[in-house]
């Protein structure tokens, strides 16, 4: 039993990982259109591991499903909260940091212009963040805790959504910058955890996601 623990283990972490290196090759090596590449994660961040569970027979229970409708408006506070946390933590690091430059650089590597903006912000704050949220909370945590330590799955959660994310537009970042993001990215990941282990579904996660995501196209806009 244990061995079989450890192996659904080892395959989820291959899963999660192969999944990330295949979307940043994709992302440094074809640099495709942002619609395009947005496709392809969506293909590669849901094929790739519900594959992985129909292979070690793992299903969705309808508390997977599910959402708390009484936790809704907590977190919606808490959501308005982290945007507020985020676009305070802006105006002060605004004085330390050229931003408009860092945007127009982070605009230019993802292939992102001015016309269609909106459309970008409007997918990446629902749809994209629910992606990750399936990627790196459900596949990454919830399900892998189930076969190893929780702290385990909270560390390599929080770290690998990190490192996604810095593999993806680190390149745009000041050093300095990097550091600080990717130790915010891993705080980040680790409340999202949090929020989650209880009720054993994203949604309380994706709903904080969502409005951390509104608070950094608000400062895209901004600059771009």
């Amino acid at each position: 039993m244990e061995n079989i623990q450890k192996k659904n283990a080892l395959i989820i972490t291959i899963t999660v990982i192969v999944s990330c290196l295949i979307m940043a090759l994709i992302e440094i090596k074809m640099e495709p259109q942002y619609y395009i590449k947005s496709l392809l994660k969506i293909l590669i961040f849901l094929s790739l591991p519900l594959s992985t569970m129909k292979l070690l027979k793992i299903e969705m229970s309808k508390k997977d499903k599910s959402i708390d409708k009484k936790k809704i408006v907590k977190l919606l506070i808490m959501g308005l909260g982290i945007y507020l946390i985020i676009m305070l933590a802006y105006l002060i690091a605004n004085s330390f940091f050229d931003f408009s430059t860092l945007i127009h650089s982070l605009s230019i590597d993802q292939n992102v212009n001015s016309k269609d903006f909106i459309l970008v912000a409007i997918y990446i704050s629902l749809c994209n963040s629910l992606l990750e949220e399936f990627m790196f909370r459900y596949i990454s945590f919830i399900k892998l805790s189930e076969f190893i330590s929780k702290k385990i799955a909270y560390l390599f959660s929080s770290v690998s959504f990190a490192i996604y994310h810095i593999s993806m537009f680190g390149s745009s970042f000041p050093l300095s910058l990097v550091l600080i993001t990717t130790i915010g990215l891993c705080i980040g990941g680790l409340i999202f955890d949090y929020v989650d282990e209880k009720d054993k579904n994203i949604f309380n996660s994706w709903i904080i996601h969502m409005f951390a995501d509104f608070a950094i196209m608000t400062i895209w806009f901004i600059n771009i």
